[in-house]
């Protein structure tokens, strides 16, 4: 494995959206993929309140319904504070390559994306940043093990 795509996910769509295209780029360029789950709105010196366990537990219910979706081999992480600090420090850790989020239509026909993540992110780390617009049809199977056939030795 060549490099490391870090993907934060959030139990919606968008984030659900997220995880497949880094799955689809992983397979595709041999990558490791980690997930991440940030739990955010916990103030420091009260992780262990009763309000931030339940918290940590519903991120890792989170993860680990969206993993076997997106496959095997799938590294998943719960961090604690900031979405893109905690995402800057998890690409860091890694050595990401790349940081995969989601995003949500807005404007008039939903024609434009919005992540504030995406922004945050880009102050906080050199590490690239792609936005994962909204799916709107199912991502072909076909391609991807086309992809993966060809780079095979």
């Amino acid at each position: 494995m060549g490099g490391t795509i870090v993907c934060g996910v959030t139990d919606s769509p968008d984030g659900r959206n997220a995880a497949d295209l880094a799955q689809a780029l992983g397979a595709r360029l041999d990558l490791r993929l980690v997930l991440v789950s940030v739990v955010d709105g916990v103030p420091p010196g009260t992780e262990d309140s009763l309000t931030a366990r339940q918290r940590q537990r519903g991120a890792e219910r989170t993860l680990d319904s969206i993993a076997p979706n997106v496959g095997n081999g799938i590294e998943k992480r719960v961090m604690l504070g900031d979405r893109a600090d905690a995402l800057a420090q998890v690409a860091a850790e890694e050595g990401a390559d790349l940081i995969v989020v989601g995003a949500r239509t807005a404007g008039l026909g939903n024609r434009k994306l919005r992540c504030t993540l995406a922004r945050e992110l880009e102050a906080a780390t050199p590490v690239p940043v792609l936005v994962a617009p909204p799916t709107t049809r199912k991502r072909s199977a076909h391609r991807l093990s086309v992809a993966a056939e060809a780079s095979a030795p």
